[in-house]
């Protein structure tokens, strides 16, 4: 009597209690970052372990099992907001005409302005003690610049000897700091501050190698 049938019957099932583990893990590490980053957009840019388990629905320990500390945690943090934050930028074409290209360079830095204000407020308070934070900060300007000088690279070269100073005032001009500066200091609404950066920008590339 042959018994073969009988040994591949338990293969399958074998896999099915670690998936659903896996799957379990997944989606408590995601609940953990979306709590993480509802907390920070309401305000507490400060989130402790204790506000983010209660936000999410699950122990305090829990995020410990998944991220090595909070510094971890708010890491993953930005990295989930660099993935939303590709949704609002598209490419900008550098041979557009000139008036094209700075209304949609201004539109796309500020809606992006805009969207990650909190998380930036909070990302500030925690980069002094985070070398990753820092070198998010610092993959996200080199982002900006690398975006700036295609777009304008036009007007860079007729700038001439001016070619710094010229990229340097476009990216300060499309930059959160002044983005921040307009909407909390200026007390300007979005509208008003997306007008101001255009103006900004405008006079920046229109006086382009004079």
């Amino acid at each position: 009597m042959s018994t073969a049938p009988q040994l591949e019957e338990p293969v399958e099932p074998v896999d099915e209690p670690v998936d659903g583990r896996t799957a379990r893990a997944v989606r408590t590490r995601d609940g953990l970052v979306d709590a993480t980053i509802a907390l920070v957009e309401e305000g507490d840019l400060r989130p402790t372990a204790p506000r983010i388990a209660e936000r999410a629905g699950v122990s305090v320990r829990s995020v410990f099992q998944h991220f090595d500390d909070l510094d971890s945690l708010f890491a993953a943090m930005g990295a989930r907001v660099v993935e939303r934050l590709a949704k609002l930028i598209g490419p900008i074409d550098p041979t557009a005409p000139q008036a094209e290209r700075v209304a949609e360079f201004v539109r796309q830095r500020c809606l992006v302005s805009e969207a990650v204000t909190p998380i930036n407020r909070a990302a500030i308070l925690q980069a002094p003690g985070s070398s990753t934070i820092g070198r998010q900060f610092a993959s996200g300007h080199g982002f900006v610049r690398a975006v700036t000088e295609e777009v304008f690279e036009a007007e860079l070269e007729a700038a001439g000897p001016r070619r710094q100073q010229l990229l340097d005032g476009l990216i300060v001009a499309g930059s959160w700091p002044t983005w921040n500066l307009l909407r909390t200091l200026e007390h300007r609404s979005v509208e008003e501050a997306t007008a101001a950066v255009a103006g900004m920008v405008d006079l920046l590339v229109w006086g382009a190698g004079r």
